[in-house]
């Protein structure tokens, strides 16, 4: 009789290890054999630190005809944590903002602003980031709208000597929640 206990004691032995291993959810309850069963079972979801900066478009400034030069871009700004930093760079050396020509080159300044529609805002170092910024957005294309203005501005210094040319630049913008 003792090899059949033996047995019998490490078949039970095998079988609830099994079911320990069958990867029932933490909370969940099995239903009851009967008219009807109710079962219950605990649902989870991770919302991580999301951003996204959207409904960028490019900004020309035109033709130089004197005096200094400005222009500006209303951009959405998503992030799930409502607060994000903001680092800009150029495509000259190092990061610069730069305007390029060939070889010849004018520096530029940008400045950016939390709210749409703004003409002033804080002045960007690059590859510096400027935290602190909010966002109410609560969609990740502000519903077809903006919430944050980036400006761009050449000085008159700059581009009175600079040599006659078109001059282009590329401005990046990296977003990352706070």
């Amino acid at each position: 009789m003792k090899p059949i206990l033996r047995s019998a004691r490490r078949l039970f032995g095998a079988a609830l290890l099994s079911v320990a291993a069958s990867g029932a959810a933490y909370g969940a309850t099995q239903g009851t054999l009967g008219s009807t069963s109710t079962g219950t079972l605990d649902i989870t979801l991770t919302i991580p630190n999301l951003v996204q900066i959207t409904n960028i478009n490019d900004i020309a400034l035109g033709t130089w005809g004197g005096g200094a030069m400005s222009g500006s871009d209303n951009v959405c700004v998503f992030s799930t944590t409502r607060a994000y930093r903001i680092t800009a760079s150029g495509n000259g050396t190092g990061g610069a903002f730069t305007l390029a020509s060939g070889a010849n080159t004018i520096p530029y300044t940008v400045e950016w602003d939390d709210v749409s529609g703004a003409t002033t805002g804080t002045l960007l170092t690059s590859g510096t980031a400027l935290t602190g910024q909010t966002t109410s957005a609560i969609t990740t294309n502000c519903g077809g709208g903006t919430n944050a203005t980036v400006i761009v501005r050449v000085s008159s210094t700059a581009l009175s000597g600079a040599p006659v040319g078109a001059y282009t630049g590329t401005l990046t913008l990296v977003v990352t929640p706070e």
